[in-house]
């Protein structure tokens, strides 16, 4: 009987142990991981991701610092900065446009698309940033980044509630202005600004986290309740290159076909190559002076460097969208070639090429 006794003692310890191991388990399971640690297997060696080439939470640094979108535009493209994404694979950093938008329908919001141009047609939109106002008297917004699937996968948000602080940038778009298209793409630059080259991942992370130790937003991967009354919609919503040499976390068919037929584009390694695009003859960065340029009264004096005092800030007033025959303006891309961009509506165009120029 002792024997049965000690069994079932031993039987119901093992039980008790095996049920905590389980608990414990589930527990460590449910832990949400840093964004970039999900995929740190496959970014092993020296492949080149776009999501790991712009960091999205510290472009909410660069949102508090300006008082208007082409100042946000200028701190995105400075050099040694928060830009390192090359999607066309010349060895340069992209230059990142910004185009507001808005709905009359919903007066308490207003928005950002984020996007790189290599032609009138051929467009990637990178991010969007949302701001939203639970009611006019508020001074702030409440803030959400949101990476372009294709680049950063589904449900990659980044958020901070500033609806109680004053910031420059959200007087601005809640007040009475124009609202700001940018002009400039690839090849079509303004004239503070200079095509730089990009870094290894590895470096690039060490830059931006000693530039933004402390990010302004946080990461979560699930839209906040309040953003789901929002009903404005990004102009480049859906806009997309077919010929992309970055990683992709959630590629289209065309993308994932182009780069599979394009191997071997290791960044890291373009400053070991001769024929590097560009290299002694890089993009021109001296033409759209008529188009808007923030800083054209200083050319080229203070490049790169919108804080200092010389430079003056950007007026937006003076900023207008491109005339419909001008290929800076952003347009609904339907029918046409698809290799010029028109796809099937959507801007999906197969000729991201088209923008690589020597």
């Amino acid at each position: 009987m002792s024997i049965i006794k000690l069994a079932a003692g031993f039987f119901a310890a093992s039980l008790f142990l095996i049920g905590c191991n389980r608990d414990q388990t589930q527990r460590t399971g449910t832990n949400e991981l840093y964004p970039n640690d999900a995929a740190i297997a496959e970014n092993e060696g020296d492949e080149y991701w776009a999501k790991d080439n712009l960091d999205l939470q510290r472009v909410g640094n660069l949102l508090e610092r300006s008082e208007s979108p082409e100042q946000f535009e200028r701190y995105l493209n400075e050099p040694d900065g928060i830009d390192n994404l090359d999607l066309n694979g010349d060895g340069y950093a992209d230059y990142i446009s910004v185009q507001e938008y808005d709905d009359q329908r919903d007066p308490n919001s207003h928005g950002l698309s984020l996007f790189s141009r290599f032609g009138p047609n051929l467009i990637q939109e990178i991010a969007t940033i949302l701001l939203h106002r639970d009611e006019p008297r508020y001074p702030g917004a409440r803030f959400l980044i949101n990476g372009n699937e294709q680049l950063y996968g589904d449900n990659n948000y980044y958020e901070t509630n500033w609806l109680d602080r004053s910031i420059p940038l959200v007087s601005t778009l809640f007040g009475n202005h124009d609202r700001y298209s940018s002009p400039y793409y690839y090849d079509n630059y303004p004239t503070w600004y200079t095509p730089y080259d990009i870094i290894e991942t590895p470096v690039y992370r060490t830059r931006v986290e000693q530039l933004y130790p402390q990010p302004a937003f946080v990461y979560t991967t699930t839209v906040p309740v309040y953003f789901e009354k929002i009903k404005i919609k990004s102009p480049n919503n859906g806009l997309h290159l077919g010929q992309i040499y970055a990683k992709l976390v959630k590629p289209t068919k065309e993308q994932a076909e182009f780069l599979k037929s394009n191997p071997g584009r290791k960044i890291g390694k373009l400053d070991q190559r001769d024929d590097k695009p560009g290299r002694d003859n890089p993009p021109r960065s001296d033409r759209g002076d008529e188009r808007g340029n923030p800083a054209k009264a200083d050319r080229g004096a203070e490049r790169g460097n919108p804080d200092k005092p010389e430079v003056g800030k950007p007026e937006h007033q003076n900023v207008k969208p491109a005339k419909a025959d001008n290929p800076g303006k952003v347009q609904n891309q339907g029918g046409g070639n698809p290799n010029k961009g028109g796809g099937d509506g959507k801007g999906q165009g197969g000729g991201g090429g088209k923008g690589k120029k020597p």
